[in-house]
């Protein structure tokens, strides 16, 4: 692995080793899920609704889909403050031996870190949060880069909670398609105009296909 300057890379190097001794020892990690997990996390969002028909459905789901995309964005923060810690001390001038070590990318680590940043201590944490947290803290080896290994596992399951929510709420609009005016189902999800709806199916469409379609598969490690 090559590092700009190679900064900080030695005063790190004892986390990232506990880290990879950490991913040995635990399969991975000590959170771990499943995909019937990531289902069950996304209907915590619908009142354990699985099942959606009409265009007040499409409503109530659409907010769920929504409070599910705040609580992931809670554990994103979460995750951005731990890793911002871990740069510092494995190399301050660079995102890529950080985001390497977490099978993650440069810009989710970059982002996750500035919106971090830019939240309270409060905008950080929820009963799930604090759940990883105690486990982290419970451990004979914990470091920053583990704590984020751990929070990213999180963030992950709450990721494929909404694109499960977002696939459901997709297919109903489809659905409803020519039972109901265009306007009104747009208006059902929040998109201003039936241009908005054709291009939020087209996107989602894109992303992860329809019913059946491997890509909806929630897979914890990648």
């Amino acid at each position: 692995m090559t590092v700009p300057n190679g900064e900080g890379l030695e005063l790190g190097r004892p986390w990232i080793e506990d880290l990879r001794w950490h991913r040995d020892q635990y399969r991975q990690s000590r959170f771990q899920w499943s995909g019937s997990e990531a289902l069950l996390a996304a209907t915590e969002f619908t009142h354990g609704r699985q099942d959606f028909t009409s265009l007040m459905d499409l409503r109530e789901l659409n907010q769920g889909r929504r409070a599910a995309t705040e609580y992931a964005a809670v554990c994103q923060r979460a995750f951005g403050e731990a890793v911002r810690q871990a740069r510092r001390s494995i190399c301050p001038t660079s995102w890529v031996p950080v985001s390497i070590e977490l099978d993650s990318t440069v810009d989710d680590c970059s982002a996750s870190s500035h919106f971090a940043t830019w939240s309270s201590p409060a905008d950080r944490t929820n009963t799930q949060v604090d759940r990883v947290q105690r486990i982290v803290d419970g451990l004979y080896f914990s470091n920053p880069l583990i704590r984020a290994w751990e929070l990213k596992q999180l963030w992950d399951l709450y990721t494929a909670a909404e694109n499960i929510l977002e696939d459901t709420l997709i297919d109903l609009v489809v659905e409803l398609d020519g039972h109901r005016r265009a306007q009104d189902i747009a208006d059902a999800i929040g998109v201003f105009t039936a241009a908005g709806l054709s291009h939020r199916i087209d996107l989602q469409r894109s992303q992860r296909g329809v019913v059946g379609d491997p890509r909806r598969t929630p897979h914890q490690y990648r």
